[in-house]
């Protein structure tokens, strides 16, 4: 298992007061090192493996890009790490319920990319509440604004959105406005409700990443989840 610097259990009170009130936590060099080394090979080599599956099936990549969701699926590594990886205890304690996994997902930004992921939140297929969820993300470059870094709205996840995709306006107040600026290795934490999006890569540099997502226990499955997740296990074809 991966060595890493999340805070421990006395820091717990102060760390969520601040994602409480954010609704996204960033810990700098969370993995360094050889932890972080060991993330990355086990990053390329799923991915690349992936790829290669789907390029030989003739299949279209992901609409958001060089994305691949459920990664857990085909590497046990990510499995494991998903659900009992160091982080568990600190996402219990932020979400403030039990967390059931979701899925792992590897992210890239290469350059010269012009794909955006425009604002949304992660928990909409869910019935709002406190303990929706929370999604931890981990770079594996360095990121900034010149290669698409993700970005927040500061305080989103307390502000009832309706149901449109992407949510209208999220840098109006650009006070509000969080540029997430990190360094390989450093972790976020945020809300399934925080509204967040990415932008263009022209830097010459990667932007990869690898996500953790997580259900609350007590939240909902909406009927159109049940159906989805009943229809990804028995393998149907998603509708478009």
């Amino acid at each position: 298992m991966l060595e890493t610097t999340f805070p421990d259990a006395q820091s717990f009170d102060a760390v969520k007061r601040t994602y409480d009130r954010d609704g996204f936590l960033i810990l700098r060099r969370c993995l360094q090192g050889a932890s972080l080394a060991s993330l990355r090979e086990h990053s390329e080599q799923v991915a690349r493996r992936i790829f290669a599956r789907l390029r030989a099936a003739g299949q279209k990549f992901d609409k958001f890009g060089d994305t691949l969701k459920r990664i857990e699926e085909d590497d046990p590594w990510f499995g494991q790490l998903l659900r009992a990886g160091p982080q568990m205890p600190l996402l219990r304690a932020l979400v403030g319920d039990e967390v059931v996994p979701g899925t792992a997902a590897w992210f890239d930004r290469p350059h010269g990319s012009t794909q955006r992921i425009m604002p949304h939140v992660d928990g909409i297929v869910r019935k709002r509440g406190p303990h929706t969820g929370a999604t931890m993300w981990i770079a594996l470059d360095d990121a900034n604004t010149s290669n698409g870094c993700l970005h927040y709205r500061r305080g989103s996840h307390l502000v009832a959105y309706g149901e449109d995709r992407p949510i209208p306006g999220p840098d109006e107040d650009p006070e509000q406005v969080v540029p997430l600026v990190v360094e390989a290795g450093d972790c976020v934490i945020h809300n399934a409700l925080t509204v967040h999006w990415s932008g263009e890569n022209h830097s010459g540099r990667p932007r990869r990443a690898l996500t953790f997502f997580y259900w609350g226990a007590s939240s909902e499955p909406t009927k159109a989840e049940r159906e989805r997740e009943a229809r990804r296990k028995a393998g149907i074809a998603q509708p478009a």
